[in-house]
């Protein structure tokens, strides 16, 4: 297809006319039309039954974690009306779903077959083709792949037991020849529940060790012969407080978990793990099931009885801060009904230490690295015992190069505590659990169970092969369950060879399909091949009106419409990731939820994040971005498809190229991945930063005390296996640590201290000035020998204490204290450029490059721009009109000041940000991604407070405090004066603020008083569900108020009682 460099994107008018067509074309009938014409006007119903009011949820499906959503069928009913996203909810069914209906998605009809040889791909734009055809191979010789490619680069272990099967004419059981199925396919799921108690494991692991001949497993035990042993010898009675007959909870709470979850009744392996005998003693627990299983409200119940029952703080950490806000909003109403308090602490958002409370009980819901700010603060305070239960989703993160650290020195520290914190941790996918075990000194509980079965298949060309875990050949493993043939014409065979569009078209848009890609890219390639190649009719007419809704909302709420949406939305298809803004992606959310979006192309984050299910999952290809997918990332995506109340089964599909046969060959066949402690990675960064901390807390200030620390962590427990010698790694970073000055002794060491031969520290004191409490010494190229016994007491110098408090390690904190010391001496202060310059260091790397790269004619050309107050910056950094010169010829960011170039790129977005330029402005402006911005903004904020928590730590530093704490409120609000009260509440961004502000909700009191459906009508495009998210938010910040009030008036008062009652024995 020839092509040319026209630039054929989408204008802001051009989407106003691809939405105005798609509305004209919603009007065959007098009726429809006037629903598009109110839609227009007014976009959310008046009345409560709306897609997000409280309707009876019983009503419309049972079954656990259901989601009302309209293409499901099975125990789901269908929509009735197809005239707005918005509008009213009628419990019949529109269309009766008879069993053909369902059968038909396994099974196009020859009209729809034809539909994708009638499509003309050179209808499309050049600009549109060159998208999607954008990654495809022009090879002549097309990619060959079929069923016996496949088998044939099978594992050569497969091969073997197919053949040992044929010449000796024997049965390969599965538990010997073919455990590693098992382990892979099957998820580790076994028939039964397997439970063991920390103190069994750990006899268990001593008895492996001594007969070296033995390869036991956690997941290999026959755990059929050991069901709840323990449950029949423990006899003990429970000393829980209990308030109910509801798992010792208060019968409302199960009024309300029916009311806002719909769900009757616990599934069986639910209520046999909330009475094992770790929860009834409150030991530490960790429980693995497959995806879907209903984990998290066991972990809810669990969180309930700690706050209800025990009267103690709860901590429950979570992987992302979308998933983080998504649970504040669903334990609000939780927290209203039952008066506790619900707190969110992610990036610049809750308080450390939070505001001790007397009367009510709280909830944090935190991101891990927040989380384990929140704690390091209450341990700081004395108050760690404030808190009685952690909960930690999705634990395998631990194995995570970077997060995995400071998720592991959060609980090593916890348990190092031995304050009475009970640890509850829960995974899909985890291949050591006996290590894990060890670690947290956990009883395990896992259990193969899926409310929903899941039928997995690998399309190798045309042909779609079903996953059979119980074969004992490779033909029995994967069986060729039919071949498919869409009748494409020769340009849509090119365009899409791998009939992504026929897979999709067969389930959607009756039911929901998640497509995973590799790159975030792909994702909008593959949506806009398939709003060309799906069949139009089918897909456009379904629920067209609340599409233009959907549209709208997006153009009027987010700034913008993605000229890519705006081209597949139409047809209910969209894309799904990091490059969208978390309004846009919770507006695409809610959609797809409600069944208006039906097809979503994501990115792999999707599958650890929010809770979106399908009908069907493809995987476009074992990718994920450059890396060749693991198991555990291939079960994640799997597990999205079926769903507890979206029908009888859940089918995922993998799609694979011949070139890529043996590897996902391998992965099918390899153990779940394990999760490897990265304390040691990176220069052992995460390991300093463990033992920086729990020096600034005072939890050791010895050598014995660390040590018997880091040897409780997993990095200790994967020693061996690592090939990690940790007294000597502690020791190594112990040198360093005095040799930097980051550590000085408390007192002076006696000579002939025994045990210290080997502890041998050379400490130079020759460095500049700055000695960070050592104070100077004279004489240059003088040293000191420092010997260190095991209980010689050290403690954090005023820079390793600052390090400790920003939360990273000490060398970056020492290239941080460079940068403000020099700053310092000629601090540009007449706008924020300088101290923004200043916040963008705190992140950078060794380039500048982090997140993205200067683009140098933009830069060029913002610099030239600039007024000579913010130029002053560029010349004091040392860039010339020389350099400028230079940068327009070349255009591009090179040379010696290329890291200053890259920081000062986004010190201008910065600036065009908190001048509040709207951000689809600022994104478009500077070329970068709306959702790149997003996190710029946010990673921005952090980095300022952590600067204020340096600061507070170096008095040198007094004078940068209250300048970095006005940046970070800044940022943080990225609003004017008077809205900055409205964008405490969580999903208030600076669009929804204004709405606010300008309908008269002032203050957070204003909120607070009001009704949902109230805020509904005055507000537009405010869903319901939305609606009560806010107001239940803003009573909770009311509650949080009246909290701190009435405990500043419970001091007056016992203040005044003994001032009297002192006058009184005085007299």
């Amino acid at each position: 297809m020839p092509r040319t460099n026209r630039n054929d994107k989408l204008t802001p008018l051009r989407i106003v006319n691809a939405k105005r067509i798609c509305i004209e074309r919603v009007k065959p009938t007098d009726t429809r039309a006037s629903a598009v014409e109110n839609n227009e006007s007014v976009l959310w119903p008046e009345n409560d039954s709306s897609f997000f009011s409280h309707v009876k949820l019983e009503d419309m499906f049972s079954g656990q974690d259901a989601v009302v959503s309209a293409p499901f069928k099975g125990n789901m009913t269908q929509i009735a009306a197809d005239d707005s996203l918005f509008g009213d909810l009628s419990l019949s069914s529109r269309r009766n779903a008879t069993d053909e209906q369902v059968n038909q998605v396994n099974q196009m009809s020859p009209k729809e077959q034809s539909s994708f040889k009638a499509i003309n791909m050179s209808d499309l734009s050049l600009a549109e083709a060159e998208d999607i055809f954008q990654g495809i191979d022009n090879d002549d010789k097309p990619d060959v792949q079929n069923t016996q490619l496949f088998l044939d680069a099978m594992p050569a272990e497969m091969k073997q037991i197919n053949q040992r099967t044929e010449d000796e004419s024997i049965s390969v059981s599965m538990s010997q020849s073919m455990s590693f199925i098992s382990k892979s396919i099957l998820d580790g799921i076994v028939q039964g529940t397997q439970y063991e108690t920390y103190k069994t494991a750990k006899n268990r692991t001593m008895l492996q060790t001594q007969n070296e001949s033995a390869e036991l497993d956690l997941d290999q035990l026959d755990w059929q012969t050991q069901v709840f042993a323990e449950f029949e010898a423990a006899k003990e009675e429970d000393s829980f407080p209990s308030k109910g007959d509801f798992y010792g909870l208060p019968d409302k709470v199960k009024k309300l978990i029916f009311e806002h979850k719909g769900i009757n009744s616990l599934y069986e392996w639910q209520n046999e793990c909330l009475n094992l005998p770790a929860i009834r003693k409150r030991k530490n627990l960790i429980y693995a099931l497959p995806t879907s299983g209903g984990k998290t409200l066991v972990a809810e119940i669990l969180m309930l009885r700690e706050l209800l029952c025990r009267e103690r703080n709860v901590l429950f950490i979570l992987p992302y801060v979308s998933i983080v806000q998504e649970k504040v909003s669903a334990m609000s109403p939780f927290a209203i009904a039952m008066d506790f308090i619900v707190d969110e602490y992610t990036a610049g958002k809750g308080k450390c230490p939070p505001q001790p409370q007397r009367k009510r009980r709280s909830l944090f819901i935190a991101s891990i690295e927040k989380g384990a700010v929140l704690m390091d603060s209450l341990i700081d305070a004395e108050r760690p015992h404030e808190i009685g239960l952690v909960v930690v989703d999705e634990l395998h993160l631990i194995g995570e190069r970077g997060r995995g650290a400071t998720l592991e020195a959060f609980l090593s520290k916890v348990m190092f505590l031995n304050a009475n914190i009970q640890i509850v941790g829960m995974s899909a996918t985890i291949g050591n659990l006996n290590e894990i075990s060890a670690f947290l000194h956990a009883d395990v509980y896992t259990r193969g169970f899926r409310p929903v079965e899941l039928k997995e298949y690998i399309k190798c060309g045309t042909d779609i092969l079903e996953i059979n875990a119980s074969g004992q050949t490779l033909e029995d493993i994967f069986v060729l369950k039919r071949s498919v043939n869409y009748n494409y014409s020769s340009a849509v065979a090119r365009a899409d060879p791998d009939h992504l569009a026929g897979l999709v078209s067969e389930c959607a848009p009756e039911h929901c399909c998640l497509v995973f890609c590799p790159t975030r890219k792909n994702c909008e390639n593959v949506a806009l091949l398939l709003s060309r190649i799906v069949p139009k009719q089918k897909f456009f007419e379904h629920r067209q009106s609340e599409k233009v809704d959907l549209m709208n909302a997006l153009d009027a709420m987010c700034g913008i419409l993605s000229p890519v949406l705006a081209k597949t939305l139409p047809y209910g298809i969209a894309y799904h990731h990091s490059g969208l803004t978390t309004d846009e992606r919770k507006y695409i959310e809610t959609a797809y939820r409600f069944g208006v979006i039906t097809v979503i192309c994501c990115t792999s984050t999707l599958a650890a994040g929010v809770n979106l299910p399908a009908k069907r999952v493809i995987i476009r290809a074992p990718y994920v971005g450059q890396d060749f997918m693991t198991l555990c990332k291939y079960k994640q995506m799997v597990g999205r498809a079926g769903r507890a109340g979206l029908g009888e089964a859940g089918e995922s599909i993998l799609i694979t190229q011949s070139k890529d046969n043996l590897q996902v060959g391998e992965m099918l066949f390899s153990p779940m991945d394990k999760a490897l402690s990265s304390l040691d990675q990176m220069e052992a960064v995460g390991l300093q930063s463990l033992i920086l901390s729990v020096i600034g807390l005072n939890l050791a200030d010895c050598r014995r005390d660390l040590n018997r620390l880091v040897n409780s962590t997993l990095l200790a427990v994967q020693a061996n296996a690592l090939e990690i010698a940790v007294d000597e790694l502690v020791l190594r970073i112990l040198r360093d640590m005095f040799k930097n000055k980051v550590l000085k002794l408390c007192d002076s060491v006696p000579k002939g201290t025994p045990n210290s031969s080997d502890i041998m520290t050379t400490q130079d004191m020759t460095l500049s000035k700055h000695s960070f409490g050592y104070g100077s010494v004279s004489g240059p190229g003088s040293n000191r020998r420092l010997l260190i016994s095991q209980s010689t007491r050290f403690q954090l110098t005023s820079i390793g204490r600052a390090a400790y408090k920003a939360g990273i390690d000490y060398k970056r904190a020492f290239a941080i204290h460079k940068e403000l010391k020099q700053a310092q001496q000629q601090l540009i202060l007449s706008n924020y450029a300088h101290l923004l310059y200043l916040v963008v260091c705190f992140n950078s790397n060794e380039r500048g490059d982090e997140l993205f790269p200067a683009d140098a004619s933009i830069l060029f050309r913002e610099y030239t721009s600039q007024s000579a107050a913010k130029q002053g910056l560029f010349k004091q950094l040392g860039f010339t009109e020389a350099l400028a010169a230079r940068l327009a010829k070349t255009q591009s960011v090179q040379g010696p000041l290329v890291l200053q170039l890259n920081r000062l790129y986004k010190v201008l977005i910065l600036c065009d940000v908190m001048d509040l330029l709207p951000l689809p402005n600022v994104a478009n402006k500077y070329n970068i991604e709306r959702g790149t911005l997003q996190h710029l903004i946010s990673q921005s904020t952090s980095a300022a407070s952590a600067i204020v928590r340096l600061c507070e730590q170096m008095d040198e530093f007094w004078c940068y405090k209250p300048l970095f704490e006005r940046i970070h409120h800044k940022i943080d609000r990225c609003g004017t004066l008077e809205l900055e009260a409205l964008l405490e509440l969580p999903a208030v961004k600076i669009n929804r603020a204004k709405q606010l502000y300008a309908k008269g909700f002032r203050t957070v009191e204003d909120v607070a008083k009001t009704r949902p459906m109230e805020l509904v009508k005055t507000v537009e495009f405010m869903p319901l569900k939305v609606a009560t998210e806010i107001v239940s938010a803003a009573k909770i910040i009311l509650m949080k108020k009246l909290d701190n009030l009435e405990e500043a008036t419970e001091g007056l008062k016992n203040c005044l009682y003994f001032s009297e009652a002192k006058q009184i024995k005085d007299e």
